[in-house]
């Protein structure tokens, strides 16, 4: 990081030439001397008497004149580094303005002409440049020249666009201070936007024009607050008491899980009640965060009582949240649509300056939400079942209902199986069933049910009485769980109300809001074909009163059949040179009497995780003699000519082995060799060689 300072000296770049060195470039300083000189020579004529003598010259005296250019550009904002090149992450909202600041100084004793430019772009190290950059037509550029005692000479404001090839004339120890106020267009949060200044100087363009040029990056992240909203009921309205009223929490948090997140000042927070509700009589608002809450008519409904309420002068930072509460009874003039499904939405807004207001909202079918303007695609979504996301900027309401249930299985697991099983290496599939409601699940015959129907690979079966369900009543991991059997009933299902704990453990007394049950059963193979596949679907079945239908009700779990895979391959060796280089294939080979094929068999473990259950024991390596009988002979270190046979565990499915580590060998009736132990994802391949007979090979293949 250093200051774009130049220096070029006519005398010190001679030396460095004579040397061998270069100048290297955004040097400290920029420099350009030379010495231009004055020979002051006197004469003189005379005569004696009436006669002119021979004229007289003196001798020349020499002025050196020492004139030199200097200029340096500066970026200096307050980055932590005021003299450097770069004025680095500057924060900037979106399609906002951010303030650069640069300084020229002509630092030289003669008068110097530079031209100034911006252009979009520009590389720092360690930061990257997004589609996002900077709209030059609404940018605006002042640059101020300061004399040499510091007062000011002029001051100019002009656009972006304007300023490009701008000059600016310095005499000795004269500055311009540049004040860049850059709008950022087509950025949202977390979006990285480089602006480049260069000053180009005309004194040095006549010198060398390969250090003419000084260049600043300007580099601005843009950050933005990012909110989270969340509307949720305290409990149930009755609908046959006038009197009944139920409170509204609204949770507004400045989303620190955004890592552009920036601080949020006068937030407004609005919520206008649906039809058919208002304000109670005695609403009880409240507010934190020293905001200002004020009821009002602004909500859905056409009668003459409050249904709404406005937040002002509300201030978060990242991570801070703000609670709203506030009570709300039935509007006897108005209907009230479907009570089972009436949500209330709120909503804020912040405004960023240079015409940007941000509006969220809860409601993912307000037209005037525009968070896409502002925040990354994914860091805004909303739900409207009732339950929180941990999205990043995510919105919650919750239905008023009188039964607030809300169910869903997830997590489905696909697992790996031998071809053919025992007791240790059958695989557990599970799935995850979750109340993301507020009612306890389960607890009632026939309200919680699930059903695991397998596929068609017979020799991929679930091993009996193997279901169990693991209770985990708040995600906490402190917080140990229980482990309940489950029976299979007459009609397949496994019903949550008949949970037996295991180990002495509680009675099973059913799901609590917010916790989950992990369904797992075992599954083994019998003789199963490598790389086929089984599925098995696990079906949530919810029942009991209101039961909920929102969510995901099934999973398929996915069981893959893997073991050895073994492959064959030859190539023609017609020198039978046991160095020779080979080219092996599956494909067919043309050989002539006298000819040698060598062999080569890979074994692969393609189990694809490292698992010491299913790593390969005693792996034996074999190809039969019989085949070669009559027709060719099998090589060894001991025939002529000599190929060694090896069995060794190699890096890939093309390489062959570099010697015989696990010492196979040929006799009369095979060549074989025996691995003792081949881990997950590993090789090992066994070479030798046949020579075919010189008279020929009876017809067969070999």
């Amino acid at each position: 990081m250093k200051s774009s300072t130049f220096k070029y000296s006519v005398l010190t770049v001679g030396i460095a030439a004579a040397f061998g060195m270069t100048n290297v470039a955004n040097a400290a300083e920029s420099i350009a001397a030379s010495t231009p000189t004055i020979k002051n020579i006197a004469s003189a004529t005379y005569k004696i008497g009436t006669v002119a003598q021979t004229a007289v010259q003196s001798n020349p005296v020499t002025v050196n004149i020492t004139q030199s250019a200097a200029f340096s550009l500066t970026a200096t904002n307050e980055d932590g580094e005021l003299k450097d090149d770069l004025n680095k992450a500057a924060i900037v909202t979106p399609k906002g303005r951010v303030a650069f600041n640069h300084i020229l100084t002509n630092s030289g004793n003669v008068e110097d002409t530079y031209r100034l430019n911006l252009a979009q772009g520009g590389t720092i190290p360690g930061s990257t440049q997004d589609a996002s950059s900077y709209d030059l037509d609404a940018t605006n550029v002042t640059y101020i020249i300061y004399n040499a005692d510091n007062s000011v000479k002029s001051t100019t404001t002009v656009t972006g666009s304007v300023f490009q090839n701008t000059d600016i004339k310095l005499k000795p120890n004269e500055r311009a201070e540049i004040l860049i106020s850059a709008k950022t267009a087509g950025n949202v949060g977390g979006n990285s936007q480089n602006l480049t200044l260069s000053a180009v100087s005309e004194f040095f363009t006549g010198s060398d024009a390969t250090k003419a040029t000084l260049t600043n990056i300007d580099n601005s992240i843009t950050k933005v607050a990012v909110f989270k909203i969340t509307s949720k009921v305290s409990s149930t309205l009755n609908l046959n008491d006038p009197t009944s009223k139920v409170t509204y929490t609204v949770t507004v948090r400045n989303d620190e899980t955004a890592p552009y997140a920036a601080n949020a000042n006068n937030i407004v927070v609005f919520d206008g009640l649906p039809e058919g509700l208002r304000l109670a009589d005695q609403p009880n608002l409240s507010v934190s965060n020293n905001a200002t809450i004020v009821p009002g008519r602004e909500g859905k409904g056409t009668s003459t009582s409050n249904d709404s309420i406005r937040v002002t002068l509300l201030n978060l930072a990242p991570g801070e949240t703000a609670t709203i509460t506030f009570d709300v009874q039935k509007d006897q003039a108005e209907p009230l649509a479907d009570p089972k499904k009436i949500i209330n939405h709120a909503s804020i807004t912040l405004n960023l300056g240079e015409n940007q207001i941000i509006y969220d909202t809860t409601d993912s079918t307000d037209p005037k939400q525009n968070t896409s303007n502002f925040y990354p695609a994914a860091d805004d979504s909303e739900v409207t079942d009732g339950t929180v996301s941990t999205t990043t900027g995510s919105d919650s309401a919750a239905p008023l209902v009188s039964n607030q249930r809300a169910i869903n299985i997830s997590s489905p697991t696909t697992k790996e199986i031998p071809t053919t099983t025992t007791d240790t290496t059958q695989i557990t599939h599970s799935a995850v069933i979750r109340n993301t409601g507020r009612e306890t699940e389960g607890d009632q015959v026939g309200e919680i049910k699930f059903t695991i129907t397998e596929g068609a690979n017979d020799q991929i079966t679930r091993v009996p009485n193997t279901v169990e369900v693991v209770y985990d009543a708040d995600d906490n991991p402190a917080t140990p769980n229980l482990t309940y059997t489950v029976t299979r009933d007459g009609n397949g299902d496994y019903d949550l109300s008949t949970a037996v704990p295991k180990n002495g453990g509680a009675a099973w007394t059913g799901m609590a809001p917010n916790s989950s049950v992990t369904i797992n059963y075992k599954v083994e193979s019998t003789q199963a074909i490598i790389d086929s596949t089984e599925k098995t679907s696990v079906t949530l079945v919810a029942g009991g009163q209101d039961a909920p239908t929102v969510g995901a009700r099934s999973v398929e779990n996915t069981t893959v059949v893997k073991g050895l895979k073994l492959v064959k391959k030859q190539a023609l060796n017609k020198t039978c040179n046991a160095n020779a280089s080979l080219v092996f294939t599956q494909g067919d080979v043309g050989a002539e009497p006298g000819d040698c094929i060598v062999y080569k068999i890979t074994a692969f473990n393609n189990f694809s995780a490292s698992d010491t259950r299913f790593n390969f024991t005693d792996l034996i390596v074999t190809d039969t003699t019989d085949r070669f009988n009559n027709k060719a002979e099998v090589l060894t270190s001991g025939t002529t000519p000599a190929f060694t046979v090896k069995l060794a565990e190699v890096a890939d499915a093309d390489a062959s082995p570099a010697d015989n580590t696990y010492g196979a060998s040929a006799n009369s009736t095979a060549v074989s060799g025996t691995v003792p132990s081949l881990a997950p994802q590993k090789y090992a391949a066994l070479v030798f060689s046949v020579k075919i007979n010189p008279d020929g090979a009876a017809p067969g293949s070999l």
